[in-house]
């Protein structure tokens, strides 16, 4: 049975793992992470620029302090929430400047501070139980400032991607094998549906990685960075993409 979201990643090993082995310096992720990182620094930086007075961040599951510990110094105060204490632990040591809680803000909303002028989701949506996703975007909905605050969520699995042949392959496998890997993918179409009802808007979309991570996993990896590196970015062909990063407003 495959694991739920709350718990997946509660033991230190899962963390660990996460840490060494997900975002190891060479791994797809680590690639996706170096061309998503100036493009959130920007937006963030964009944000700040505008006359609005203090910016206050929520990086909602923040996991190990990876999208938090980039964005913390562009902003006045900032807090992160996860539900692992394990994850959190490590957040701890990378985010010096950030407000820092465990637990579940559905259950316990009064472990936020709102209202927030920027809200980053990295890998939750895909990661979450289908049922889990909506409610989620709404709480995040109530506690971003109206009108013109801004939500940066990403979908780290397209279906319309070339990643999603490799993700029927391994479906398959799972049913003759352990394989607790999460398989989860949503398209382009669904996201911007989930998006709408949960009560925002999508202003810009930007892409990253057009071919399949597998090939991070040989000796073409140098050949494939330099591709995916040159095709990143806000173009036109973001919907084959398979890291897509939605910058929201509220309705």
């Amino acid at each position: 049975m495959t694991t739920r979201y709350a718990e997946r990643f509660q033991p230190s090993a899962a963390v660990d793992a996460y840490e060494a082995g997900e975002y190891a310096a060479d791994s797809y992720a680590s690639y996706t992470w170096r061309w998503q990182r100036p493009v959130l620094e920007r937006l963030v930086a964009e944000f700040r620029g505008a006359p609005a007075g203090p910016v206050r961040l929520l990086d909602f599951a923040c996991g190990t302090g990876r999208v938090l510990a980039a964005l913390e110094p562009l902003v006045d105060q900032a807090d992160g929430v996860d539900i692992s204490e394990n994850m959190v632990a490590v957040a701890r040591k990378k985010c010096p400047r950030s407000r820092l809680v465990v637990g579940d803000v559905l259950a316990e909303p009064g472990l936020l501070r709102p209202p927030y002028d920027v809200i980053s989701c990295f890998r939750f949506l895909l990661n979450a139980e289908p049922e889990l996703r909506g409610h989620v975007l709404r709480k995040l909905r109530e506690v971003l400032r109206t009108p013109d605050g801004l939500l940066l969520v990403n979908v780290h699995g397209n279906a319309r991607s070339l990643r999603h042949p490799a993700i029927v392959w391994r479906r398959w496998c799972r049913r003759h094998g352990n394989d607790e890997t999460m398989l989860n993918e949503m398209s382009p179409g669904a996201a911007r549906r989930l998006l709408a009802e949960s009560g925002f808007k999508i202003v810009r979309q930007f892409g990253f990685g057009m071919l399949p991570p597998t090939l991070y996993r040989t000796p073409l990896r140098g050949f494939a960075a330099a591709v995916d590196g040159a095709l990143a970015g806000e173009h036109f062909w973001n919907d084959w993409a398979i890291d897509l990063l939605f910058v929201c407003r509220p309705f």
